[in-house]
């Protein structure tokens, strides 16, 4: 083997021990109502290809500051925790949303930093995940919200922070309170939002088409990010950008339809946006067409499961952005130093350091295990942790954008 494969298989080995989650998160990961009866995670994986999901939703309860799903159930409850499992065991990511239309909001019932960051730490321990969606539809403390993100991130770098908000218009992006101002709240803090997530859904638009609505509304979005993030290059912002319509018939009287993912599937291709998601799998069929807005059917024709497939295209996509402002997600670090640098990436080589590894007694608990092996948290009934050194280590600089 040439030394520049020794090289480059060696940074592949350290980039995994150091960096256990890929990037932003899952690219794909359509929202779950995970209260509601049906196929549980793995059926649907088994039906779609899907390998990731977003459960919804872990709220407060009569409990208070205590994290709970739908403000009904335990957030241990077997049988969700088992559905869950299960789906890990295949290689499954779970993605939780707190939040939403409901609420009770954890936001709100939890008062204090320390008793939120709390909150947000059962969940992730409970749920045995690194990755938070936080669904914002009501008003919350902004800086009790984005502080205790921050508290998460300090302790576990890993967590990967997916920040859902309102749009208000497709000409205007985010709304100015609970969606600008939280961006503008977490920057200040040094919050690492890996991705802002527009619920393109429910909003007023002049536009008659409403796939090219959604568009515009990403772009009005991404307008708002440069001037939160005025450091950022266009194309890492693209990056921390998602994109989750509701499928089938909004409550406005629009309708998203299949032709409309389509659409939003080539603008990902081309300017390489970090996420796609939508609401919900649970709606992902033509059982009711023409019908009123249900949560267990679309209310338009089409196949079972289809917008789910499209979706997975993104997913599945392994090509480059296809205009210049374009780049996916998966990045060694997340600071822009101009809108025109470019990667130029160097190596060297260091002594041999010794290398905390760590896995799960079952592969489904291995990224969990990766994650929180470094901070001295490997419970032995879940994880094994060793301690090996690692030879040549390659370190890795560079410039990139």
């Amino acid at each position: 083997m040439a030394p520049v494969n020794i090289l480059f298989t060696v940074f592949i080995l350290v980039l995994q021990v150091l960096r256990p989650t890929d990037g932003r998160g899952p690219r794909v990961a359509p929202y779950v109502d995970i209260l509601m009866s049906g196929p549980s995670l793995s059926e649907l994986s088994s039906a779609t290809g899907s390998k990731a999901f977003t459960v919804a939703f872990a709220v407060g309860g009569t409990s208070g500051c205590e994290p709970m799903w739908g403000g009904e159930l335990p957030l241990n409850e077997s049988k969700i925790i088992n559905n869950i499992r299960e789906f890990q065991s295949m290689g499954g990511q779970v993605i939780v949303a707190t939040g939403g239309a409901l609420g009770p909001y954890l936001e709100s019932i939890c008062t204090t930093e320390a008793a939120l960051t709390g909150a947000y730490f059962k969940i992730l321990d409970t749920v045995k995940t690194n990755h938070l969606d936080i669904d914002i539809e009501a008003a919350v403390p902004l800086n009790v919200l984005v502080k205790s993100l921050k508290n998460v991130q300090n302790a576990r770098p890993e967590t990967t922070v997916r920040l859902t908000l309102m749009v208000q218009g497709d000409d205007y992006g985010l709304t100015p309170e609970l969606g600008v101002n939280l961006l503008k709240a977490a920057a200040s803090v040094g919050l690492r939002v890996d991705i802002v997530n527009p619920m393109t859904m429910e909003f007023g638009t002049s536009r008659s088409d409403w796939g090219e609505a959604v568009i515009s509304a990403l772009e009005s979005t991404l307008k708002q990010m440069a001037s939160i993030w005025p450091e950022k290059s266009t194309s890492t912002l693209r990056s921390m950008l998602g994109a989750t319509p509701m499928i089938g018939r909004n409550f406005n009287g629009k309708i998203f339809e299949v032709k409309h993912a389509r659409s939003l599937i080539d603008y990902a291709k081309k300017t390489g946006l970090g996420y796609l998601g939508f609401w919900s799998v649970g709606r992902d069929n033509g059982k009711c067409p023409g019908g009123g807005i249900s949560p267990s059917c679309s209310s338009i024709a089409q196949s079972e499961y289809e917008f789910t497939k499209i979706f997975n295209e993104y997913a599945d996509f392994a090509g480059q952005p296809s205009n210049e402002n374009g780049t996916f997600s998966n990045e060694i670090d997340d600071k822009v130093t101009n809108d025109k640098s470019t990667a130029s990436p160097s190596t060297t080589t260091t002594s041999a350091p010794l290398i905390k590894t760590c896995k799960g007694h079952e592969s489904r608990f291995d990224e969990w295990c990766v994650a929180n092996c470094a901070r001295d948290n490997c419970p032995e009934s879940i994880c094994t942790c060793s301690t090996s050194p690692l030879a040549p280590k390659l370190v890795y600089r560079t410039n990139r954008i």
